[in-house]
């Protein structure tokens, strides 16, 4: 299925479900059930808002490590973003940080969802816990052998992340479709900071695949952001209070949807 067949709404709006942290990260605080209950909750929100879409993120394993998670830790997103595939009836995607594209793969392919989000697709990047190698080939080849129908949604010089070998946006982007994205995301420098539109605009002048938003997405930009950009992911303006690291608020996605869809 194309991306666009995924959606009913021209532009869609996907939000978070940002798990507690799992076993073996600092912050894991040794109750599994308060994992599933929170990420049960958050889901349910955005479900009841009316978002297009969620991605289930193990966002609060920071500092993440590169490459693949733990065994334990694979279980745990494979269950509960399985979960989450029979509680929605919307697509369900899975990012499993950072840029653990197998681990990616193997949870969307056995939870049935819907899409992964790749960081690190063909740029080689430096960020604050090593050097991280482009996947695209690897991937590829992993969800051919696999026979996963999921869509492979790339990040573009990501946040938090440095180029290696600078190039401009428009020629990373060109990469990333010709290496088989299904759909490119541009984000700003860190999460919640705002995506620079003009890098949005100049990445779908050079590709034909949809082109996200993936930080800084407010309820007061919504309008201008989805005149240009293709869809958005949302996390932090969704969240009570604004924070990030605060459960998903019914109210404010409310009000966030009811925003993006004057644009």
């Amino acid at each position: 299925m194309s991306f666009n067949g995924l959606f009913t709404a021209e532009r869609p709006v996907i939000g978070m479900v940002h798990l507690k942290a799992l076993p073996g990260a600092p912050a894991y605080a040794g109750d599994l059930d308060a994992i599933f209950a929170a990420a049960w909750a958050d889901a349910d929100a955005l479900l009841l808002a009316g978002v297009d879409a969620m991605i289930v993120e193990n966002f609060h394993d920071e500092p993440f490590m590169i490459g693949e998670p733990t065994t334990e830790q694979l279980a745990l997103m494979a269950a509960i973003t399985r979960d989450i595939v029979l509680r929605s009836t919307i697509p369900v995607g899975v990012n499993v940080q950072f840029n653990a594209w197998q681990a990616e793969i193997a949870v969307a392919h056995a939870a049935r969802a819907a899409f992964v989000r790749v960081e690190v697709f063909v740029d080689r990047v430096l960020m604050a816990q090593g050097i991280v190698e482009p996947c695209a080939a690897q991937i590829t080849r992993y969800r051919a052998a696999l026979g996963a129908k999921v869509q492979l949604w790339a990040d573009v010089q990501t946040k938090y992340t440095t180029n290696i070998v600078p190039q401009p946006i428009t020629q990373s982007a060109k990469d990333a479709q010709a290496a088989g994205a299904d759909a490119l995301i541009v984000t700003g420098a860190a999460t919640g900071k705002a995506t620079p539109l003009d890098d949005v605009a100049a990445v779908k002048e050079v590709v034909k695949i949809p082109v996200l938003v993936g930080s800084g997405t407010t309820a007061a930009n919504a309008a201008d952001v989805l005149k240009i950009a293709d869809g958005a992911i949302v996390g932090s303006a969704l969240k009570q209070d604004g924070l990030v690291s605060n459960p998903v608020s019914v109210r404010r996605t409310t009000e966030f949807m009811a925003a993006a869809r004057t644009s």
